[in-house]
């Protein structure tokens, strides 16, 4: 691996470690570009910016403030890095109208970052959406 793929590899090593397990929001600045923009799933008033992530993340932590990421896989291919997940979680508060359940749940993600100047500027995400309704008791089994 290439002193520059090994760069993006701890970008997203960082990304899941730090920001999304230990919610440190400097770190969270150092790694995303300005112009970043988050393809995901839209979250009803939150944009898909730098900003509105960082506000996504600081609501998931608020809600399952115990959160761990630990990456599986992690794979780098010319400007784009993709990483493999698991997480889990302790539902604490509510959860953008899902009432705390104090359940333990689970779940898996894959991202796919665009990395430029060393930054994440562009980012999609999949991930268990369902599963993680089931498991807080906001749908039926």
């Amino acid at each position: 691996m290439s002193t520059a793929q090994q760069s993006m590899k701890t970008v997203a090593i960082r990304l899941a470690g730090e920001v999304l397990s230990q919610g440190d929001l400097d770190v969270f600045d150092e790694l995303f570009a300005d112009e970043y923009v988050n393809h995901n799933i839209p979250v009803p008033d939150i944009p898909g910016t730098k900003d509105g992530f960082r506000e996504l993340i600081k609501a998931t932590r608020q809600s399952f403030p115990d959160v761990v990421v630990h990456v599986d896989d992690v794979v780098v291919d010319g400007d784009v890095v993709v990483f493999r997940d698991h997480v889990r979680a302790t539902s604490k508060h509510d959860f953008f109208g899902v009432p705390p359940s104090g359940a333990v749940i689970e779940w898996t993600e894959i991202h796919w970052l665009r990395i430029s100047s060393g930054r994440i500027a562009e980012h999609w995400t999949n991930f268990d959406q369902l599963g993680i309704l089931r498991q807080l008791g906001a749908l039926g089994q």
